[in-house]
């Protein structure tokens, strides 16, 4: 781990002035830029395979039913609550009651 640190210094002792380091910079975005200039020649082409057609189609399944699914509005819920209300209301007092079904998230 000591040798770590005597590595990272050794550019310390370079004099460097602030134009060299500025020359050095736009050396680098030069590079970048021809870099970027080169990339974007090639171009790589997916063939159409069974593969792929399959999971386009699971995708596209999954997606119509994300689409499909929607939150009840607040009106279904307040009618919904107001059955159960009148249901416990209207039960005899020795007769079971409709009770709520436990889920795993009640738990």
């Amino acid at each position: 781990m000591i040798g770590m640190w005597q590595v990272g210094g050794w550019g310390m002792d370079l004099p460097l002035s602030s134009f060299q380091l500025l020359v050095a910079g736009g050396a680098l975005l030069i590079c970048a830029a021809v870099l970027l200039m080169v990339r974007r020649k090639t171009q790589v082409e997916v063939e159409s395979s069974v593969v792929t057609e399959e999971v386009m189609a699971y995708l596209g399944r999954i997606a119509n039913a994300l689409e499909g699914l929607q939150m009840p509005n607040s009106e279904a819920i307040t009618k919904d609550v107001l059955l159960r209300l009148q249901e416990i209301a209207n039960a005899k007092p020795n007769g079971k009651v409709r009770e709520m079904p436990v889920t795993l998230l009640d738990r």
